[in-house]
């Protein structure tokens, strides 16, 4: 089996040299470029399934070789390295569409992992368009600090999956339940949970 192709793309050749060790050592194949142009031109010869790029380069950034990248190959995987992992660059680079990012001084641990993940993880053109949308909404949300981004959808799902349950079964909640997969105990619970939560939101707007 071929073993996955990375690039690295890095003005800093000690840089290049720990990342493309590392990487090697874990299974992967890596090809390296000191600048975005060369980067575009081994792209060109032989797409990689990750390019790892730090953002700042002379010459063409990573961020712009990364937008560059996205317009041509709209579904690899680019990985930033960022000089801080609390810069506003790093929020951006998963607005623009980074599949995640490595904070210097990195952990070589970790780079290796995010490329596992990026590899193992399903290509994105395979998903609906609303999974996409959940999945840009997850990244973007999480790394701007909302932390509790996950448990809001569940339970916006959820609601929506109640409404619609509801609906079919004309209010019957007894029905409804059985068609949820739950038991009418915790259709009533999740329902009066979710009454006090609105209830208690319009106090406050009603309050300030």
């Amino acid at each position: 089996m071929d073993k996955p192709l990375i690039l690295l793309v890095d003005d800093d050749s000690s840089i290049r040299w720990v990342l493309s060790k590392a990487l090697s050592n874990a299974g992967f194949k890596v090809i390296a470029a000191d600048n975005g142009q060369d980067a575009l031109k081994l792209m060109e010869k032989d797409l990689p399934k990750v390019l790892i790029t730090d953002v700042q380069m002379p010459g063409m950034s990573g961020l712009e070789l990364m937008e560059t990248t996205k317009n041509r190959y709209p579904h690899l995987p680019v990985v930033i390295i960022t000089a801080n992992a609390d810069t506003q660059m790093a929020v951006e680079s998963h607005q623009i569409g980074a599949f995640d990012y490595l904070p210097k001084p990195f952990d070589l641990h970790q780079a290796v992992s995010i490329c596992q993940k990026a590899i193992a993880l399903e290509n994105p053109q395979e998903l609906a368009p609303w999974q996409e949308q959940i999945q840009k909404t997850l990244m973007a949300e999480y790394h701007q600090g909302n932390q509790s981004i996950l448990a809001d959808l569940q339970t916006e799902f959820e609601q929506f999956m109640v409404k619609q349950a509801l609906d079919l079964c004309q209010g019957h909640k007894q029905k409804a339940a059985k068609l949820l997969g739950w038991g009418r105990n915790t259709l009533t619970r999740k329902l009066q949970s979710w009454q006090a939560a609105e209830q208690k939101l319009q106090n406050n707007n009603e309050g300030g």
